[in-house]
């Protein structure tokens, strides 16, 4: 009986443990982002691929030609990506999005090896714009798709808990995200705010992309 009682309450335990710990994986993230930018003129590699606002959190892909880091994956090429783990979150049990696991490798590569796994993040970025997977694309390509500044989000999120499909949030922290801001600061975003949109996406399409901006406004302060 007295099992009985405790168990719930060690549950609710090892949740807020694993929500502090994400809160601290983005607030490191943000430093990342912080050094590639002072490298970069500003600039930041966030954004989706492939028209897409729900591909977002990916790092490598073997789909594109050449196979290559793509997103802020380019972070890894940098050497921006020192601490692999904060770049995802403490709670997920879905193998796609966890660390090192055997259907998300790391480390990811090698760029251009057509034998190179697919991998993900743990978290996502927000969809702000398209960014073309060839990054010497970026100063040429239509002002929309070039990388932006990270002094343009300050009170805006710019990473989080995965928020494409209601299934990516139901496998770690299931009532809510936590999120990253321009400004450095994380917090706890309880699924109500924006959970309206969320449970209507039903697959990974374009069609979408709406709904993607809208949980992103959201989320914002």
């Amino acid at each position: 009986m007295l099992i009985a009682i405790l168990l719930p309450t060690l549950g609710r335990a090892r949740h807020a443990a694993a929500r502090t710990a994400c809160l601290s994986n983005l607030r490191q993230v943000h430093q990342t982002f912080v050094l590639y930018a002072l490298a970069n003129r500003g600039h930041v590699p966030l954004g989706y691929r492939s028209g897409n606002k729900q591909l977002n959190s990916m790092v490598f892909s073997n789909t594109a030609t050449p196979p290559r880091f793509v997103l802020f994956g380019l972070l890894f090429p940098g050497g921006y990506m020192k601490t692999p783990l904060i770049f995802y979150c403490p709670a997920e049990n879905n193998p796609q999005s966890m660390f090192n696991s055997p259907t998300n490798p790391w480390p990811p590569g090698p760029e251009f090896d057509p034998a190179s796994k697919l991998t993900y993040a743990g978290y996502g970025a927000r969809p702000v714009v398209e960014l073309p997977d060839d990054p010497s694309l970026y100063d040429s390509a239509p002002a929309q798709w070039r990388m932006p500044r990270l002094a343009e989000f300050k009170s805006k999120a710019i990473f989080a808990d995965l928020t494409a499909m209601p299934a990516r949030l139901d496998t770690r922290h299931a009532t809510g995200i936590n999120a990253l801001f321009g400004d450095g600061s994380a917090k706890w975003i309880d699924r109500k705010v924006f959970n309206g949109d969320l449970r209507v996406i039903t697959a990974i399409n374009a069609s979408f992309n709406s709904r993607q901006d809208a949980i992103w406004s959201a989320i914002d302060r």
